[in-house]
């Protein structure tokens, strides 16, 4: 089986993991706590940022950030396609007076459909790794309140800068499958000391004194362990990045003038390269290559639902027509660092000799 994903991992990236091991630092505190915090704002071009357990729980430290330092602002704009996590932590503190917007995707660029919408907070999100022009949208939005789910876009940059050092806060994920990876964790990223301080006071239990605490608080943070594994990711960063961008480059050279649809890229943007969409004319077709791809040992995912398909979110009222179409024509294919040519090729040969059956 060829999965839709597996980790850049080397003996030098474990290295660091066994350092931390050997150490006997393996929770809370240690030395990569620090040194990978610190790289972490270099690559991505904060000020600060915040190492956390996962990027759920860094998506809901955003949304504790806006009830605190803006309670008035409650319409939330969000897309209507894509992760759960996204959605779900916005509502995780059961806050009667947080409205979602939720607005339906663009059927080229698979992300949120951009232009003049009532609400006071832009929750972006960058399907796939598809990188939405933000400095672009705070532009043409001054009034609103910007913060980034970039938990897919490690690697994306918007006119020349990092995905996720735009906005007010941004979340990222460096679960097993993503362009980064700690196995599990997350963090999240400011340029405002402020905002970075009440993140650490809330993921460390609220402490003010030892053991007094003045608000529900949570235990968000980031193993040592983890930081290791994370830091040596890190270090080789470049390394990964070459590698997806050439996964994505053969892609884009096999699939072209074959009528297979790929996502639309924003001008003045560059993908993250973290998974590799493709869309078919019809949801037929796309169940069909689905299914016989698995059958040939190829594993795919379907692409995100629209927020009115999950139960506990199916009362929120919404425009979901383009979601739905992406959901049902749209396939991920595999697209891990070390994916060789000759598999992709494998891959595409399968999709089109499918596609055309």
């Amino acid at each position: 089986m060829i999965p839709v994903y597996k980790p850049f991992l080397n003996e030098e990236i474990l290295k660091y993991a066994h350092d931390a091991l050997d150490s006997g630092w393996i929770s809370s505190t240690g030395k990569y706590k620090q040194l990978t915090s610190e790289l972490l704002c270099e690559k991505i071009g904060t000020k600060y940022s915040y190492l956390t357990c996962n990027g759920t729980v860094s998506c809901h430290l955003m949304s504790k950030v806006l009830r605190k330092f803006y309670p008035d602002k409650n319409k939330i704009i969000v897309p209507n396609n894509c992760y759960v996590a996204a959605w779900n932590s916005l509502l995780f503190d059961g806050e009667n007076n947080v409205e979602l917007v939720p607005v339906d995707a663009n059927l080229e660029t698979w992300n949120i459909e951009l232009g003049n919408t009532e609400g006071d907070i832009y929750y972006i999100v960058h399907n796939l790794g598809n990188i939405i022009n933000v400095p672009k949208l705070k532009r043409e939005n001054p009034d609103k309140i910007f913060v980034e789910d970039a938990c897919e876009a490690f690697f994306g940059e918007y006119e020349g800068v990092p995905a996720g050092s735009a906005s007010l806060c941004s979340a990222f994920s460096f679960f097993g499958n993503k362009n980064i990876s700690a196995g599990e964790g997350g963090a999240v990223v400011t340029n405002e000391k402020e905002i970075h301080d009440y993140i650490v006071h809330v993921s460390e239990q609220a402490q003010t004194t030892r053991f007094v605490h003045n608000e529900l608080g949570y235990n968000y943070r980031m193993s040592n362990v983890h930081a290791a594994i994370l830091y040596g990711q890190l270090k080789y960063s470049d390394e990964i990045m070459e590698n997806k961008r050439r996964v994505f480059d053969e892609y884009n050279r096999l699939f072209k003038d074959t009528g297979i649809e790929t996502q639309k890229i924003e001008k003045n943007t560059k993908h993250s390269c973290w998974m590799y969409g493709i869309k078919f004319k019809n949801k037929e077709v796309c169940r069909c290559v689905e299914s016989k791809l698995n059958s040939a040992g190829i594993d795919t995912r379907p692409m995100f639902y629209s927020i009115g398909k999950h139960d506990h979110l199916s009362s929120i009222t919404s425009k979901n027509k383009n979601a739905n179409i992406l959901s049902e024509t749209c396939l991920v294919l595999p697209s891990y660092p070390n994916l060789s040519n000759m598999e992709i090729s494998t891959i595409v040969e399968s999709v089109k000799k499918y596609h055309e059956d």
